[in-house]
């Protein structure tokens, strides 16, 4: 058995305890109040009207590709704000590095390292990390599966999937 195998029979089996506990019934069923609340039609509709205005898509647009560097040290209002950020840290920096604490942490790290490095924490780490994100071409081979959106329709291909025939190619009779 894999250990992909070991780590999608571990997430299913934690996902059904979590759904037959009560405390996740009742996550359940706050989740679906808050869905139906009236407030939440509110916050849609207001993050709906938020999307759509002028100022939001000024700010989201591309820029353009000339790319314009500020250095913000020699602004006015964030040169100081940085220029004492500097002085702190160049002062306490040598306390940071003689500090309990940091030994502490770098312990703590050396730790988890070695942690990760056996094969419980290569498993944790793979039960904890996200999925991948769908490849384009596993969506293609994946089509007449009915399981998934239809996906945005190429210049190659027509509604059925197929391509159209080449118009490069015209029968003698047309000519």
């Amino acid at each position: 058995m894999s250990q992909e195998d070991t780590t999608s029979r571990l997430r299913t089996r934690v996902r059904g305890i979590v759904e037959r506990s009560a405390v996740g019934s009742a996550v359940a069923d706050l989740g679906n109040a808050a869905r139906s609340s009236s407030l939440t039609a509110f916050a849609r509709r207001v993050g709906e009207f938020t999307r759509h205005s002028f100022f939001y898509r000024w700010l989201t647009k591309e820029p353009e590709p000339e790319v314009i560097v500020i250095d913000l040290r020699e602004t006015w209002t964030v040169g100081p704000i940085i220029a004492l950020l500097d002085w702190a840290i160049e002062r306490t920096l040598p306390y940071w590095r003689g500090s309990t604490l940091k030994q502490a942490l770098d312990r703590l790290v050396a730790l988890g390292e070695r942690a990760a490095d056996t094969r419980a924490g290569q498993l944790l780490v793979r039960v904890l990390e996200p999925p991948e994100p769908p490849d384009r071409h596993a969506d293609r081979s994946s089509r007449g599966s009915g399981n998934e959106e239809p996906s945005e329709n190429t210049d190659h291909e027509d509604e059925s999937g197929q391509e159209p025939p080449d118009k490069s190619r015209d029968s003698e009779a047309d000519r």
